[in-house]
């Protein structure tokens, strides 16, 4: 570069791809409908959430204009199609509280909103025409004991619902409603009635009550078909997906952290190699045995809400609006009430067993996620239809604690399989080196709403085992193992620190 020149500029970065929406797989729909967006460069989950955009007005057929201009999140499938499941049903998203029919006339564009909080929009989003057909709106659904003011997308197995829907833009003849759980044992319900009007209601005795959750199994999906039939035989439906849940559950997101990493100790003696050198093999002479465990510790706010009483068998009240009463003899096994006979029993133990499996298997390396024990709120969302994407912040200070305990051996960890080769001339020892593993859930409780709220944590020490077979020129002395040095990582340890 001669003297005086300018050096060359490098090029700003010009941060994660946002990708652009290119078509709609329809312009026509009523409320319930799922709808493709067709494009190109669509970012990974890994770089931010993704959702759509949608500017422009909206004409209902009663004559009405309204300003449009909401984003509603999207689930990617690849980088070329996002999947929509928000247009219904409880309302339209384009005219909120009115007649859903109508057209909504603007563009439409691909947001993406980035771990550290900036938002990028599409750079040319999409023009289009959009019309909102004849469709049926869920009016309500929520438990009969409750008053959510419209519908839930997250529903307590076991409960009985009302569901009512309204029909806009045709003259229904007959209803139908279907319940379905793919992949689960949940038998599927279907109720079909003969219109008396344009709107339907089922379950105001008592008579609609969803599946409880069952054994072996945190939550089960389930699908909800409304459809209606006019007087010429032409259907309309409505479509719909809902997590049934119940009241409490553990939520494990796969994180696991060392806590204290043990001296190595020698398990064998001196292994010569001798003249040609010799295979060895590990075995477990003697075992180690640790306790492996879990800590509960309540939120204390939450526990005076629910007045959940220790040494009772008293079924306590509902002190919250809309509120699930929770009662505990031993700690262990709680009885729950949504208010007169409607109710259930749990056991605490076998949720957090079920919790924990559900990402990743107690007492190995199978994990799924190296996260920070810390994080455990990351992925419960207060009031989404899912507990996979979003982090609740909530203030969980700490109340009523208890521990239980069990034990697992190093024999029951190490594979026989293990083993090496001491060559020629060289001695071999075996060493065992233990683990401390800690790992960290959240307590989730629902009302009756579907809104979650995280009301303790869940601490778990557990223990894994790693053999090492070291070489050495001699023995004695020892020859030094390859493993790590001790130390501790997450206090309390062994050595007092």
């Amino acid at each position: 570069m001669a003297c005086g020149e300018d050096a060359p500029v490098a090029p700003a970065d010009p941060g994660p791809v946002t990708g652009h929406v290119a078509a709609l797989s329809t312009y026509r729909a009523g409320l319930g409908t799922l709808i493709e967006a067709y494009g190109t460069q669509f970012p990974s989950p890994t770089e931010g959430r993704l959702s759509l955009v949608f500017r422009g007005e909206f004409r209902g057929d009663d004559g009405q204009v309204n300003p449009v201009e909401f984003s509603s999140p999207v689930r990617r499938v690849d980088s070329t199609t996002l999947r929509w499941t928000g247009f219904g049903p409880y309302h339209n998203p384009f005219r909120p509280g009115a007649s859903p029919l109508g057209t909504m006339a603007g563009t439409v564009g691909v947001r993406l909103e980035t771990p550290d909080g900036q938002i990028q929009d599409d750079a040319e989003p999409l023009a289009l025409t959009f019309e909102v057909g004849p469709s049926l709106v869920v009016k309500e659904l929520q438990p009969i004991t409750a008053s959510c003011n419209g519908g839930v997308l997250r529903a307590l197995g076991g409960a009985p619902y009302r569901l009512s829907i309204e029909a806009h833009g045709f003259v229904p003849a007959s209803y139908q409603i279907d319940f379905s759980a793919p992949n689960s044992p949940v038998r599927p319900v279907s109720i079909r009635s003969l219109a008396k009007g344009n709107s339907m209601m089922i379950g105001a005795r008592g008579d609609f009550v969803l599946p409880e959750v069952p054994n072996g199994v945190p939550s089960y999906g389930a699908v909800l078909r409304l459809s209606a039939q006019d007087a010429a035989g032409k259907v309309y439906s409505s479509v719909f997906g809902l997590t049934v849940h119940r009241p409490i559950e553990v939520y494990y997101n796969g994180n696991v952290e060392i806590g204290e990493v043990l001296a190595p100790v020698p398990v064998s003696g001196c292994i010569p190699g001798g003249l040609n050198g010799r295979d060895a093999e590990y075995s477990e002479a003697e075992s180690e045995t640790r306790s492996r465990g879990y800590d509960i510790s309540w939120n204390q706010s939450w526990l005076s809400q629910h007045t959940v009483e220790q040494g009772s068998g008293q079924t306590v009240g509902l002190s919250e609006t809309n509120g699930v009463g929770f009662a505990t003899t031993d700690g262990r096994s709680f009885s729950f009430s949504l208010g007169g006979e409607v109710g259930g029993s749990f056991g605490l133990s076998e949720l957090v067993s079920l919790g924990v499996k559900t990402n990743t298997t107690v007492g190995n390396e199978q994990n799924q996620s190296n996260e920070s024990s810390s994080s455990r709120e990351s992925g419960v969302n207060s009031s989404s239809s899912t507990t996979e994407t979003e982090s609740l912040s909530q203030a969980n200070e700490q109340g009523q604690s208890r521990g239980f305990a069990w034990e697992v051996s190093s024999s029951q960890q190490i594979s026989r399989g293990f083993g090496g080769r001491i060559i020629a001339g060289s001695y071999g020892v075996f060493y065992r080196q233990t683990l401390r593993l800690v790992r960290r859930a959240a307590i989730v409780a629902y009302n009756q709403c579907g809104h979650a709220q995280v009301v303790g944590d869940v601490d778990f020490s557990d223990w894994a085992w790693s053999p090492d077979l070291a070489l050495g020129p001699a023995c004695p002395p020892l020859p030094v193992s390859n493993l790590p040095a001790a130390s501790c990582l997450v206090p309390p340890c062994s050595n007092g620190s």
